[in-house]
């Protein structure tokens, strides 16, 4: 089941969804034989059911899978049920959607596998449509957002983690006491973890500097690392 957004999420980044400018470039149309009221369906579903959250990311609604995957209700429903990856499900007012990246993922992938070249066209319109609302001006303006709050908001997770200990070693807070993403912001990109203080372990200095050392890149990693370093 898709993620319940307003009773699960412990994120500081407030999460709504908006819909998206109609006038995002449209993508070039390259199967000539196929009916222009075909293309012109993806994008009026594209322009009412693809969402752009606030978190900069673009979202799917379930009820735009007929049209974007080129088949019938209930096939639709099997691909969100069992194609789409239950992290990439999410849930706002009662709806149902999935991240963009993975609709675009899945529509590529049948677009190479099908041998419809009327169904493979309007596969990689529907792949290319979605990607050029993610790219859309609108979308990126709505990222710069993110980020902007994101510099304001990371200073006050260590804070708001409610921890004055060090999480690994147990010892009171030093100077330069801070609070480590367990599963670093690199390889993690989720902009709504970065700003979790769930997500997170305040550290001094010296077992932060240690944790980077050893590469500790998940939060499996990183319990395993607590666990060989805890007090004796």
């Amino acid at each position: 089941m898709p993620n319940d957004e307003e009773k699960n999420s412990t994120s500081k980044l407030p999460v709504t969804l908006k819909p998206v400018d109609f006038e995002y470039r449209k993508p070039e149309r390259k199967n000539e034989l196929t009916e222009p009221k075909k293309y012109d369906k993806i994008d009026s579903k594209v322009g009412e059911l693809v969402k752009l959250g606030t978190n900069g990311v673009t979202y799917v609604d379930e009820d735009a899978f007929t049209t974007i995957f080129q088949t019938t209700g209930p096939k639709a429903a099997f691909i969100f049920d069992n194609q789409i990856p239950e992290a990439d499900k999410r849930s706002f007012d009662g709806k149902n959607y999935a991240h963009s990246s993975a609709v675009v993922g899945l529509t590529d992938k049948k677009s190479q596998e099908v041998r419809d070249a009327e169904k493979q066209a309007l596969l990689q319109y529907s792949r290319d449509s979605i990607i050029n609302v993610s790219d859309s001006t609108e979308a990126q303006n709505m990222r710069r957002k993110v980020d902007s709050f994101t510099s304001k908001t990371l200073p006050k997770l260590r804070e708001e983690r409610g921890v004055n200990t060090d999480e690994v070693t147990g010892e009171e807070r030093k100077k330069g006491f801070a609070f480590h993403h367990v599963n670093p912001k690199e390889l993690h990109t989720d902009p709504e973890d970065v700003l979790d203080p769930t997500k997170g372990r305040n550290l001094n200095p010296e077992t932060h500097a240690d944790v980077h050392r050893n590469n500790i890149n998940s939060e499996e990693q990183f319990e395993k690392y607590q666990a060989e370093n805890k007090p004796k």
